[in-house]
């Protein structure tokens, strides 16, 4: 199996605010575009990252009119080269626990990939995901199922269906494949 390269997940659109930019400005800049998260800009050079959660925790400490994206931003993602496959992608994500990459070539920043267009591509390929018991699973769609194939060259990791979360293994709950810490709730 080829290892599918991020540039084909990416999103190429993505909202871009300046450090100096109001919250609450972004905020309804990110609404106006169904955003979860924007890139924080210096120029064309990304300098930090301002999630929904970043926003959340800074509400719920300030007073939002004075606040600017600079307060409330996080350092930026991780980025990536457009050329890393899935895996990689899956990997840098689960080491920094954050829910976004950024990809940028020679020419500077041209997408962003989150956990969910990794989870909706890994989706596409098959998987080999052990059960509790030890049972190895096949997922995808029934029709891509090839079980003589491995994924090589993706990592071990599998995502929760609960929490969108990277695992080495999953448990099959209910039909949902579930890390540890779901299957515990």
């Amino acid at each position: 199996m080829t290892p599918v390269p991020i540039r084909d997940v990416m999103s190429r659109e993505f909202v871009g605010v300046g450090e100096s930019d109001g919250l609450r400005e972004t905020v309804a800049l990110l609404r106006e575009n169904d955003a979860g998260a924007a890139v924080v800009l210096r120029g064309d050079d990304p300098v930090g990252f301002l999630s929904a959660r970043d926003v959340l925790d800074h509400v719920a400490a300030d007073d939002v009119d004075d606040v600017t994206v600079g307060d409330a931003m996080a350092d930026p993602p991780t980025t990536l080269r457009p050329e890393a496959t899935l895996a990689d992608a899956a990997n840098a994500l689960r080491r920094t626990d954050r829910d976004h990459l950024l990809v940028a070539d020679g020419s500077g920043l041209i997408g962003v990939v989150t956990v969910r267009d990794v989870t909706t591509a890994s989706r596409a390929t098959v998987e080999r995901v052990p059960d509790a018991d030890g049972v190895t699973l096949e997922s995808g769609p029934p029709d891509d199922r090839d079980r003589d194939a491995l994924a090589d060259g993706f990592s071990a990791q599998s995502v929760c269906e609960v929490c969108g979360g990277l695992a080495e293994s999953l448990t099959n709950v209910n039909g949902q494949l579930v890390c540890a810490d779901c299957h515990q709730y």
